[in-house]
C-alpha cells in the first residue's frame, strides 16, 4: 500500500461518518494535520493520559508507526512492535501515528503540547 493508499485507508476507518468536506478543510487541506480529524471531526476517542493509559493496555505484537500527517503529507511509514506512549512521547518527530494493522485503533501524539494524544479504537 503507498503512502496515498495509506493516508486513505485511515481516513476512511477513522473518519467514517466525518463529512467529507470537513475533512478537506480541516484535515487534509495545506496547513492541516491528520490529527485534527480528531480536533474538527468530533470522532470519540480517549485524549490526554486517559488515551495513554488505554494505548499502554493495548494488547498488539506489531503495529505501522508513521509520521508528520502535515498537508496530508506522511512519511517513516514502518512496523513496530509493542511501544509504550512514554516512549512515543520521547520520538522527536513531530507528530508520531502508531495505527494497528488491522486499523482497529490509532493512537496520535500531536507536536502540540495540549492536544492530544488521542486514542480512536474502531468499534
Amino acid at each position: 500500500m503507498n503512502n496515498c493508499e495509506f493516508i486513505g485507508k485511515w481516513l476512511s476507518v477513522f473518519g467514517k461518518g466525518v463529512d467529507k468536506k470537513l475533512i478537506e478543510d480541516h484535515v487534509t487541506s495545506d496547513g492541516n494535520h491528520l490529527w485534527h480529524l480528531f480536533t474538527w471531526g468530533n470522532v470519540t476517542c480517549l485524549k490526554g493520559d486517559n488515551a495513554r493509559s488505554a494505548f499502554d493496555d493495548l494488547q498488539y505484537a506489531e503495529a505501522v508507526r508513521f509520521y508528520d500527517g502535515y498537508s496530508n503529507h506522511i512519511e517513516g511509514v514502518s512496523a513496530v512492535e509493542k511501544i509504550s506512549s512514554k516512549k512515543v512521547d520521547k520520538d522527536k518527530k513531530s507528530d508520531v501515528y502508531i495505527v494497528a494493522k488491522d486499523f482497529s485503533w490509532t493512537y496520535v501524539r500531536t507536536h502540540e503540547f495540549d492536544l492530544g494524544p488521542y486514542l480512536c479504537i474502531v468499534k
